[in-house]
């Protein structure tokens, strides 16, 4: 039996600015607006719920329109829902009475509920499948008898009873899709105190399988009919109540569901970003790593493509500008950054801008470090302004002793280098190098000069396009060549012998009479510039080896 799938064309709305754009006009637009989550219009009585329009699939309307939209017919024009046993053929009459005897219910549950193999046990596609279609055939016929072991199931703490329970709530929610409203207000009555109990109650080997029920629940579903589980999952996820753990879990959770909704749920992304942005000196590292996963996701649709109009959802631009005025304390002097902020602060005691900005630093590292590989494109000109504070921090040496900081540092150094440039960016890329290659600091200049190298390799034929951006290398590597630190010079040999061996440089007449010039040049024997031309005829060999 299938209900409520009879569709009818749908006329796109045209007032209020939302004529549709007449070439490809990707992203938010005044003609994709309605679609969008807005606190104030949501669908709260059942007048509304009815004349909404709702559209489940995301995709629909960030490109285009489809040439013919279907929505589904009113509820008068729908199939008869809720039929009595009298109603339903000889099939539906033997699922339901099985799903309506609680003692076949009692055995079901406690079958699902059991332990199969333990530690690999996951979310079942199957088990929700099921429930889906029980809720979806029937509505709410069998959710009294289901109600009492649901409430049981939440209160256990055990995996197994976690992940049954998790199952049937998924499956709830997306069975009820075509439910009346006064149903759909019921359920979420019932199921939000459900949700509170247990996230509060979840675990380490149950946090996945939360996180798969919430996406799960919400994926190609429009987030106007969930606005009751969007915004119970909003109110306050870092409370601290459970500890750090609990915060994290409730994040991954919530993020889940809005990583689902992609670019409908802007007004929600905005809230969520305005809540984290204070805590994000959050003094303990998982909390400081999901932190850094929701910030991806909250920046997931801000993107630089062809054909893409400015975002509505929060900007990487304004974010960055807000977090850089905050690291001032960290970018102004020489002092070396150390790693001291303890994972268990004392009580009471106030850190000063410092140790915050360290902080927040580490949640900011694991945010770029998270964004490497799940953003759509790099956001280059936000990165920039970070870069001359990771290189004061990154060390040269691999390490495993080093601190967290200087790791993430190091690792994110290493991502950013291999992400994509279009050929506009790289002027900006190479100004902020030299910039950074006049550093007091040899430890920064080494480091450019690997940044450099893996940068150059990811987007060898953006650059080879460009022989302006290939004279820009060869400059900051010949000038590096002559550089007063050993370790320098040996890298800027390294780099340019490379360049040389897959043919971006080549060693033309103007490079050769420059390293002879220098060859015959006689310095102080304070300043060894001299020893650039010794540098360089090693590393000219190499790159024939």
């Amino acid at each position: 039996m299938r209900v409520s799938d009879i569709s009818s064309a749908y006329q796109l709305p045209t007032s209020g600015g939302g004529k549709q754009p007449s070439g490809l006009a990707a992203g938010d637009r005044p003609d994709n607006q309605w679609l969008q989550y807005h606190s104030d219009r949501l669908p709260q009585t059942q007048q509304d719920w009815e004349s909404c329009v709702f559209v489940e699939k995301t995709h629909w309307g960030y490109y285009s329109w489809p040439r013919k939209l279907m929505s589904y017919a009113p509820p008068e024009e729908q199939p008869k829902q809720n039929l009595t046993r009298e109603e339903m053929n000889e099939r539906e009459q033997i699922i339901y009475d099985h799903f309506s005897d609680p003692v076949f219910i009692n055995q079901l549950i406690e079958f699902l509920s059991l332990e199969d193999r333990k530690g690999k046990d996951k979310f079942s596609p199957r088990r929700f499948c099921l429930f889906k279609g029980l809720f979806r055939n029937f509505g709410d016929a069998f959710l009294p008898v289901l109600r009492p072991h649901m409430e049981r199931l939440v209160a256990d703490s055990h995996e197994s009873k976690q992940r049954c329970v998790a199952e049937i709530i998924s499956g709830l929610i997306r069975g009820c899709k075509h439910w009346t409203y006064v149903k759909v207000e019921n359920l979420w009555e019932v199921l939000c105190p459900l949700l509170r109990t247990a996230l509060s109650n979840i675990t380490i080997e149950t946090y996945a399988d939360w996180g798969t029920c919430i996406a799960t629940a919400c994926e190609s579903r429009d987030p106007r009919k969930l606005h009751w589980l969007f915004e119970m999952l909003m109110e306050s996820p870092v409370n601290g109540e459970g500890g750090s753990f609990v915060d994290a879990c409730r994040l991954y959770v919530l993020q889940g569901g809005l990583a689902q909704q992609e670019w409908r749920v802007p007004e929600l992304l905005h809230r969520l970003l305005q809540y984290l942005e204070p805590k994000l000196t959050q003094v303990y590292k998982n909390v400081r790593e999901r932190i850094g996963s929701v910030l991806t996701y909250i920046f997931m649709i801000d993107v630089n493509l062809p054909f893409t109009q400015p975002t509505t959802s929060p900007r990487i631009s304004d974010f960055t500008e807000r977090v850089v005025a905050r690291l001032k304390p960290l970018t102004e002097g020489d002092e070396e950054i150390q790693n001291h902020v303890m994972e268990d602060n004392e009580v009471g005691e106030q850190p000063d801008e410092r140790t915050q900005a360290i902080k927040l630093l580490k949640t900011v590292l694991k945010w770029l470090i998270a964004s490497a590989g799940r953003s759509f494109s790099t956001a280059v000109p936000e990165q920039l302004q970070l870069l001359p504070l990771l290189f004061k921090i990154a060390p040269v040496e691999n390490d495993d002793s080093y601190d967290e900081l200087k790791r993430d540092a190091k690792t994110c150094l290493s991502l950013m280098s291999q992400g994509l440039l279009y050929a506009e960016q790289i002027p900006l890329v190479l100004r902020v190098l030299q910039g950074i290659a006049g550093s007091s600091s040899w430890h920064a200049r080494y480091t450019v000069l690997t940044y450099l190298q893996i940068m150059v390799f990811y987007n060898l034929f953006t650059f080879m396009t460009d022989q302006g951006a290939v004279d820009g290398v060869r400059a900051l590597v010949v000038s590096l060549l002559e550089d007063e630190q050993l370790e320098v010079r040996e890298m800027a040999a390294t780099t340019l012998s490379g360049f040389l061996q897959c043919n971006f440089l080549s060693m033309d007449a103007s490079m050769q009479a420059h390293f002879e010039a220098l060859c015959k040049t006689s310095l102080p024997k304070k300043r060894k510039r001299a020893l650039g031309s010794v540098t360089w005829c090693g590393a000219t060999p190499a790159c024939w080896a």
